[in-house]
Formats: structure tokens, sequence, C-alpha cells
């Protein structure tokens, strides 16, 4: 068992130390791949994804896999969002404790975006024909607490692209630990998530024939070879603290620093509000540590105050501001709680997701 300790904290020492320097050089991800970074669950994106360091229950399988080994009950999640231009996201959660001490996880994320009429040239209003892009993510974690302050996780999953008739299947690794100093509930946490090899499409849509030419007599086949891309390398670290410990009311603040490998840096601020543990109120604010205010036509920057307020709260079309309401219920011996969230973005249309969780 010491062993089995050793190894997970020496597994978790590495990932930090390597953390930086990897994500600098691992560069763009590819886009369908993407879907990986939205995370999963009303309450962590109703503040700001500010999560790392408060993740618990089931949510925290897409977060921080640490967060599920202080879990004293089986409970699950299953959480829904429309998307932009009609594409659905949903996810699904589980974990089951295995003792005091550890607790295994199991995950399903999936982005679907439903039959999709298919255009030509000379049929530019459809062909009456469809295809879809689904975008599927299957975990399976373990977290454990290695003392009464410190918790670790580990997270493997396999992913699978499908567009069309071409698809990518990879699998990727996500590690993350919690630290309870023990003041107001102060917590620190960091998790390195989609540590992976590159993908490629590969399927019977990049199979052709060439033509003939004079010198042939059967057309040759062939095959378009996929660009290889990677894994959105994330790397995020975060606090959070309660304000007011109550009963009956409890205010916890957080706070998170991420830094996704083909994008800039991010930061977000979270506020959850609960009261008796029954009803809370959630809020969150994406901060842009990188901001791009342009130049004008001098090549010099020139700004006002409402552009350098929105280019710092904003994280550009990624996340912007949040809120969310949750309740939860007992029922019988289970307990059931019901979650919100209304996410804005500055560019694209608000995002509104919706989460039932169960807790035996």
């Amino acid at each position: 068992m010491k062993t089995s300790r050793r190894l997970l904290v020496l597994s978790i020492l590495a990932l930090a130390v390597i953390a930086t320097p990897l994500s600098a050089r691992l560069g763009g991800s590819g886009a369908s791949v993407s879907f990986l970074t939205m995370g999963g669950g009303a309450r962590p994106i109703a503040m700001g994804c500010a999560y790392t360091a408060l993740a618990d229950g089931p949510d925290a399988l897409f977060w921080n896999p640490a967060g599920i080994a202080n879990m004293d009950r089986i409970a699950g999640t299953f959480g829904q969002a429309i998307l932009f231009a009609g594409m659905l996201e949903e996810n699904l959660a589980l974990g089951v404790p295995l003792s005091e001490l550890d607790a295994l996880g199991f995950q399903v994320l999936a982005h679907l975006s439903g039959p999709i009429e298919i255009t030509t040239y000379d049929d530019q209003d459809g062909t009456g024909n469809y295809y879809m892009a689904n975008n599927y993510a299957v975990g399976i974690s373990y977290g454990r607490k290695m003392t009464e302050k410190f918790s670790a996780g580990v997270t493997l999953k396999a992913i699978d692209l499908t567009l069309h008739r071409v698809a990518a299947w990879g699998f990727a690794v996500d590690v993350g630990a919690t630290y309870n100093v023990g003041i107001r509930n102060f917590r620190l946490g960091f998790v390195v998530q989609h540590f992976g090899p590159d993908m490629a499409y590969k399927g019977e849509g990049l199979i052709f024939n060439t033509r003939k030419d004079t010198l042939q007599t059967e057309d040759i086949p062939s095959t378009y070879k996929s660009e290889p891309f990677h894994m959105p390398f994330t790397f995020a670290g975060g606090v959070a603290i309660d304000l007011i410990e109550g009963p009956p009311s409890r205010l916890t603040m957080t706070a998170d620093f991420a830094h996704i490998s083909d994008q800039p840096a991010k930061g977000a601020i979270g506020l959850e509000y609960g009261l008796n543990e029954t009803l809370f109120l959630r809020l969150g604010l994406g901060l842009n540590t990188a901001p791009d205010f342009g130049d004008d036509e001098e090549g010099t920057t020139s700004v006002d105050a409402a552009t350098i307020a929105r280019e710092v709260l904003s994280n550009r079309n990624t996340r912007g501001p949040s809120a969310g309401l949750g309740v939860k219920i007992p029922v019988g011996s289970y307990d059931v709680a019901v979650d919100y969230s209304f996410e804005w973005h500055w560019y694209l249309a608000p995002v509104h997701r919706a989460s039932l969780g169960i807790a035996f």
C-alpha cells in the first residue's frame, strides 16, 4: 500500500514539473478534441469554472479527480446543455466510495451535432442526405486520501471523434491533487488534464481513386493522410476558502488560473452561497490574462475604458460571466440535487445548463 501511495505522489509531482514546458511545446490542439476543455456539471460552470480546489462529488471527475476521494456516499449526476449552432452537450458522472480513504469514478462526456443536411454546389438547399459530428470521452478515475488533508486522483479516458465517414480514436490522462490547510476550510488544488498522444482521422472518407490516364487501365486506389493534431493539454491551479462558514449560511470563494496549450492563460473567480446546504446561489467571472486591444491605423494601441473592461473581464470566445442556482432536497434516504447555470459569451449566444444529481 505504501508503494502505491509513493507511485501516485511521484506521478503527480513529475507531471507538475513538466506541465509548463509541455504546454508551451505542444502548440495548437484539434478543433474537435477541444470539447474536452468544456468540463461538465452546472455547478462548476456557474462558478466560472473556478473549481480546481473546490472539486467534490461526481462533478469533480471533469475538473480534478482528487475530489472524489472525499465522497462518503455513492452519487451520480447527469447534465445537459444546448450549445452554439444547435450542438448538444451531455455528461454523466458516477462516484463510488471503496472505503473511507478511496473511491472510483466513471464519466462520460458527449458533444452531439444531431443530423446535419449535406449540401453541394448543385444542391445548395440540401441533398436530402445527412451526416453527424459526434465526440465522446469515457473515463475511469481513482481518488485517494493520502493524509487527512491531502488527496490525489488520476483519470484514464478513451476519446472517440466521429465526423461523417472519418473517425479518430485516442486516450488521455488527468492527474490532480487537493490540500486542505484547515483554516476557514482553505483549500489548494492543481490538475494536469488531457495528457496523451496525438490523434489523427482515418476512415473511408479519406479513400479515393485516381483518374485513369493513357498509361493506366484502371483507377488506382489512394488515401488522403490526416494531419495529426494535439490534445488540449491543460494545467490548472486554484484556491477555495469559506468566507462565511455557517451554519446556516456558507459563502465560499474560489479562484483558478488555467493554461490550455493552444490558448492564452486565463483566470476565473467564483462565489457560492449556501443556505442550510439546501439552497444555493452561484456567480462566476472569467479573467482574460492576455487582453488583445488591437492597433489603430497608425499601428499604435488606443482604447477606452469600456474596451479595457470587456477584454480583461472576458475570455474572448471561450467563457464570460456566469451565474446559477441550485437546490438539494432529501427524498427518503436519498439526496436529490438540481442545478442550473447561465453562461454569457461576448460574441456567441448564451449557454444554459441543467444537472440532476442523486446521492444514495
